[in-house]
């Protein structure tokens, strides 16, 4: 515990905590804190984990809900949470009742597993004084704020979104969670004491916030809703549930992924709520039902079924002809693979050319990964006798033992059928408006939650692909299969019965080369997309792609969204990677990080992917054609010229003005630029550097500045026309605590250093823009190269500027192929500093 003087500056506003401790006494271990009294200055409570915790994913909050869970409810504000290697500390004041409640427990809190961890308090470390920092007043602002942002979900309005709130980047010095009921309170206080916003709510959004006790919720009964969403909270307690939502009403309770939904008997011990609300969790209470896994009620794998390991494999084809669950156990003491990866690994072992292989009701239980399959001897004779019950790790050549646990249960009616749930999955994928099918992320349906589905299986997708082809014979005309991890679609015949497909989508896939999806050929396509593959990385220039695509696929007009018919062989790879591990990088950050920026409600999220330390700036280049659009043009970039770091009469005084420091600064100004929406179909994206531990990802593209709103005279809503702007950003990313483990997800990417660039967007992609054709009346018809002498131009380009082939077809593509304006375009980026270092070759 520190002694020295320290000064809380938190650069908020409010004043500075002097910690100055003048009462050095710091209670353990004990019931009573004396004749001391705790008063209204800061208090500092320590809890001594001593790195118990040091690998948990989560510490400070499974400290801050033993924490909650000792103080039950009393006024708890804790600030300034400080994580040490041994002691985590924080702060809080005016407090008693919660300090009284921590000495009642001999200063001990009990974490969730039923651990216990002792903790100290040092009272008077610093002497309260006006205008200091007050969580009260801070929480109080954000509920304000959001109530005047009430927002729409499944076409319901009104609804206050107060999902994982202590997220809110107002709350960086504060410890805020709404499973600390005090906080609750506290939130339901001010909603209820603000009448002017109050009568506009039509429902709560409390998702994702640690929950235990709903009881401040009675502060807002009585009222009709139409929505109480409380997902993935920790609601346990039945009967505390009932008792606190006893005058609430609203039409649609949710309760998804809270503990209170794994009890047996849910929701039989809800039913006291059903004149309450007509849904939950979006059916009607009589016809809830739970599906139970047999690993939870029914099999104890202490005991059930007969043990297979390496000593007595000789006794499989005793169970040969057997129709029952057989589990599969494999040890992994510190998880180190989560269910995705585990999969991933383990399915490299499987002999595609015999049965499929559906595991079943996966959990990871007692340091091993579990799960159940069935009619798949083949294959389990297969992993014992030929892959000798191991599974290798690729990576570092690690091998996994495991045993088998034949004839754990027999087959019961409510049991799951996989090629049942795939058949529900795949009619429910199916757009009817657009006769499109789509299977993106087909694993990830939530009638396949109960069953691992692997596309990357040949024979799987194959009959996937059958199912679909049976179902809408006459109908579809566009498959979606991105992010699927395919590696070969060689069943792709089964498809001929769909006499109207014309387009397919195996984007962000893990496919090779062509040879592996040969069999496409054979269909009518018009339309396919294949970028975000290997085999994007097989060829040096756009135009060798595209002869190589068309040789396979003769008939095809459009190639990854572009025009073959009138811009062949250009502008086609998507991504250029220089490691396969970054596949998964650009699909899932980059599409996440603009998606959130391009919504208002939501670009405050941002705020997770920065650090203290993170680096961002903004340079606007964009050269205004005097037209009558030209003020309009002017205004828009205005608010990009504000925070721009160019330079202006080469002042280098000011030249740190535009570089902004820090996660709160740099949100603040994201926050600051006109809404956009991004042309995903022109973004091109470059990973030029990977290697685990951080990456350097370049994307452009186009995007739209989107105009205000504004209502005219008869109320309704018109916008002013958007303006088309180029752009360009390039995020240098790290990944914390990377050491957690091969595989782990869980680790945290940070960007580093980000740049955002905005620009002249090239005439071919304002033609291309959004699928809309933007024509520039006053442009002069000129004859385009032919493909021979644009692969020339392309290579000099490149010879001359020693640029890699990204870079290359960006510039000369920019300068609408015109070798001398090119060659100008590169000297005065390469001025500007635009260019970065590793675009060289």
């Amino acid at each position: 515990m520190p002694n020295q003087m320290r000064v809380l500056d938190f650069g908020d506003g409010s004043v500075p905590i002097q910690l100055d401790y003048p009462d050095s006494k710091i209670f353990s271990k004990c019931s009573s804190y004396g004749d001391r009294v705790p008063g209204t200055h800061w208090n500092e409570i320590a809890v001594h984990h001593n790195g118990r915790l040091e690998y948990s994913p989560n510490r400070e909050h499974i400290i801050m809900d033993a924490l909650y869970q000792a103080t039950d409810g009393a006024d708890f504000f804790p600030v300034f949470y400080q994580r040490g290697k041994n002691v985590d500390t924080m702060l809080a004041r005016n407090c008693k009742a919660a300090i009284d409640k921590f000495f009642k427990q001999r200063l001990s809190i009990n974490l969730e597993g039923g651990a216990s961890i002792p903790i100290s308090i040092q009272l008077g470390v610093a002497e309260y004084r006006r205008d200091q920092i007050t969580p009260t007043f801070h929480i109080a602002r954000v509920v304000t704020r959001l109530m005047k942002q009430l927002i729409q979900r499944d076409g319901v309005d009104g609804l206050l979104n107060l999902d994982n709130f202590g997220g809110h980047p107002e709350f960086k010095n504060l410890v805020v969670s709404l499973g600390n009921p005090s906080i609750l309170m506290n939130v339901c206080q001010v909603i209820h004491n603000d009448d002017n916003e109050r009568f506009r709510l039509n429902g709560f959004i409390l998702s994702n916030n640690r929950i235990r006790d709903i009881r401040p919720l009675t502060l807002l009964s009585n009222v009709d809703y139409a929505l109480l969403d409380l997902k993935s909270n920790k609601i346990k307690s039945a009967e505390r549930l009932c008792r606190a939502l006893e005058q609430f009403r609203a039409r649609e309770l949710l309760l998804e992924n809270n503990p209170i939904v794994k009890i047996s008997n849910f929701p039989a011990n809800i039913k006291s709520l059903e004149s309450n609300f007509e849904l939950v969790d979006g059916k009607p209470f009589n016809m809830l039902h739970k599906s139970v896994s047999p690993l939870d009620v029914e099999i104890d794998l202490e005991v059930d079924g007969a043990r297979i390991d390496t000593n007595n494999m000789w006794k499989l084809p005793e169970f040969e002809n057997s129709q029952h669950w057989h589990a599969f156990l494999i040890p992994d003491p510190i998880q180190e693979f989560n269910q995705e990866v585990f999969f991933d690994f383990f399915f490299i072992r499987l002999d595609p050319t015999l049965s499929n292989f559906y595991p079943c009701y996966y959990k990871y239980i007692n340091t091993e990964h579990v799960f159940l399959v069935r009619n798949c001897f083949d294959q389990i004779a297969h992993l014992v006798n030929n892959c000798n019950l191991e599974m290798t790790i690729p990576t570092g050549d690690r091998i996994f033992r495991y045993y088998l646990r034949m004839n754990v249960s027999t087959v019961k009616q409510h049991h799951v059928d996989p090629e049942e749930c795939i058949q529900k999955a795949v009619s429910q994928c199916y757009v009817a408006q657009n006769r499109m099918l789509n299977l993106e992320r087909f694993h990830s349906r939530e009638c396949l939650k109960d069953v691992i589905v692997s596309l990357s299986s040949p024979k799987i997708l194959t009959y996937v692909l059958s199912v679909a082809s049976r179902k809408f014979m006459t109908t579809c005309s566009e498959i979606r299969l991105c992010h699927n991890k395919i590696l070969v679609l060689d069943g792709a015949h089964v498809l001929g019965m769909m006499g109207c497909l014309r387009a397919v989508d195996l984007s962000h896939n893990w496919v090779q080369d062509l040879s592996s999806i040969h069999s496409l050929g054979n269909l009518p396509l018009k339309s396919l997309v294949l970028h975000g593959n290997k085999l994007c990385r097989n060829y040096r220039l756009p135009s060798e792609y595209v002869r190589a695509v068309k040789e396979v696929f003769p008939q095809l007009t459009t190639l990854d969204g572009v025009d073959l018919q009138t811009n062949p062989g250009q502008s086609l790879q998507k991504n250029f990677l220089c490691d396969t591990g970054a596949y998964e990088l650009v699909g899932a950050f980059l599409e996440n990080y603009l998606r959130e920026f391009e919504n208002d409600e939501f670009r405050h999220n941002l705020y997770k992917y920065y650090s203290e330390n993170s680096i961002f700036t903004l340079t606007c280049n964009y050269n205004v054609v005097q037209n009558h659009q030209t003020p309009k043009i002017l205004q828009r970039l205005s608010k990009y010229n504000k925070h721009a770091r160019n330079l202006r009469n080469k002042d280098y005084s000011k030249a740190s003005d535009g570089v902004f420091i820090g996660s709160t600064y740099i949100v603040e100004i994201l926050l600051q630029l006109p809404r956009v929406t991004h042309d995903f179909h022109s973004l091109q994206t470059d990973v030029m550097h990977y290697d685990g531990k951080g990456a350097v990802i370049y994307v452009a593209g186009l995007l739209r500045d989107e105009p205000p709103s504004t209502r005219n005279g008869h109320g309704s809503r018109t916008d002013i026309g958007g303006v088309l702007l180029g752009f360009s950003r390039q995020f240098v990313v790290t990944f914390d605590e990377a050491n957690l483990g091969l595989g782990k997800r869980a680790r945290r990417l940070k960007i580093a250093n980000e740049r955002l660039h905005i620009t002249n967007p090239s005439k071919t992609a304002i033609r291309n823009a959004f699928s809309v054709n933007f024509p520039d009346l006053s442009e002069r018809q000129v004859e385009e190269d032919s493909l021979d002498v644009k692969d020339h131009k392309l290579l000099l380009f490149q010879e001359v500027t020693g640029l890699i082939s990204t870079w290359v077809t960006s510039i000369v593509e920019e300068a609408d192929w015109d070798f001398e304006r090119a060659l100008k375009l590169f000297i005065q980026k390469n001025a500007d500093h635009e260019i970065p270092d590793l675009a060289f070759a």
